[in-house]
């Protein structure tokens, strides 16, 4: 839940009338969206930066009325509503929405929504933006971006925003920003360094005990670019566990799905979601995919101390269910993994 601090400042903005906006707090795209907010009001209005699950559990933040939500799932009092998440919906008392499963990122849609096509800063941080979000980048820029959200602690992310929305790129340049870019460039070289010491198959799942020195979505791209087909990710976070789910285009295997049955989204190839039990996690995960077993590779630190073998049980007609529901998703002519996980 979002500290007391920031419920005392968004009661200061309303009592002062200012336009307020919620927005994604942990990757680019969010930050993004909350540049181009702040710069359709001049800098004159009050940023929240949430996570899905704090807008899906019932925090005071669905207590109020936003005049924006963005990249997020939409509480009930939204007035506009911008996402590209197709598991997130709007709420009945939305009066305007852009929403676009389609589009590449969620600032594509905010930059129409803010009229704000024809800004020069505006358009190039939406590039960027599009190039993190679809985990394509291929500029310096976009990697200065992505590292610099990454790397600031969630606490100045607001203030990356607004230097964002009033100095553009250039604001990745400022000194405290390279301290964010070099903060995350060095947890990307620790996250492939881990990437080395986890054998590639068609499904890897994982068990970080954090992601302060690991990014769990870069371990999972950099795996899926090695050949992985479906790669999971759960660890620890505000006394749940967070679940990542990735998945190659050619797999077939839509995480979205699978994220909302644990009452998550995102997606088709990237979701997430927060639980209460990883144990009741992972068998939902793995019953969904088919599978009689999941080898979870315990990572402690920067390092695998173990593998834990998680058996699923099920009867012989929920399998031939399943089977015939899964078997296509990683390529029926793919070779199963070792210890017979049963990938098909």
């Amino acid at each position: 839940m979002p500290p007391l601090a920031d419920l005392l400042a968004l009661l200061w903005a309303k009592l002062r009338s200012k336009k307020t906006c919620l927005s994604h707090s942990s990757d680019a795209d969010g930050i993004v969206c909350a540049a181009l907010f702040l710069k359709h009001v001049e800098g004159e209005g009050f940023v929240l930066l949430a996570e899905p699950y704090e807008v899906q559990r019932g925090s005071w933040i669905n207590l109020f009325k936003w005049d924006y939500v963005l990249d997020l799932p939409c509480p009930p009092k939204a007035q506009v509503f911008v996402d590209h998440h197709k598991t997130n919906k709007p709420s009945p008392m939305v009066k305007e929405v852009f929403h676009d499963p389609a589009s590449p990122s969620a600032a594509a849609l905010a930059l129409k929504a803010f009229g704000l096509e024809q800004d020069p800063i505006a358009r190039r941080l939406v590039e960027l933006a599009n190039e993190c979000d679809t985990a394509n980048i291929t500029s310096d820029e976009a990697w200065d971006l992505n590292d610099a959200v990454k790397g600031a602690p969630r606490s100045k992310r607001v203030r990356l925003a607004k230097l964002l929305s009033g100095l553009g790129l250039d604001a990745l340049k400022l000194p405290e920003v390279q301290e964010w870019i070099a903060r995350n460039r060095e947890r990307r070289e620790r996250t492939r360094q881990l990437a080395d010491k986890i054998p590639i198959e068609d499904g890897v799942f994982i068990e970080l005990d954090g992601e302060e020195g690991v990014s769990p979505r870069n371990l999972m791209i950099t795996l899926e670019k090695r050949g992985a087909k479906v790669t999971c990710v759960i660890m620890p976070k505000d006394g749940k566990y967070k679940v990542h789910l990735g998945s190659r285009e050619d797999s077939d295997v839509d995480c979205s799905k699978i994220a909302a049955k644990l009452g998550g989204g995102g997606h088709k190839h990237a979701a997430g979601a927060t639980v209460d039990d990883m144990n009741k996690a992972l068998r939902l995960i793995a019953k969904k995919l088919g599978l009689r077993k999941v080898k979870l590779h315990v990572v402690r630190g920067y390092e695998v101390v173990g593998v834990r073998v998680l058996r699923i049980r099920r009867s012989k007609k929920r399998a031939g269910k399943l089977k015939r529901r899964t078997g296509a998703s990683l390529n029926s002519s793919t070779k199963k993994c070792e210890a017979g996980t049963g990938w098909t």
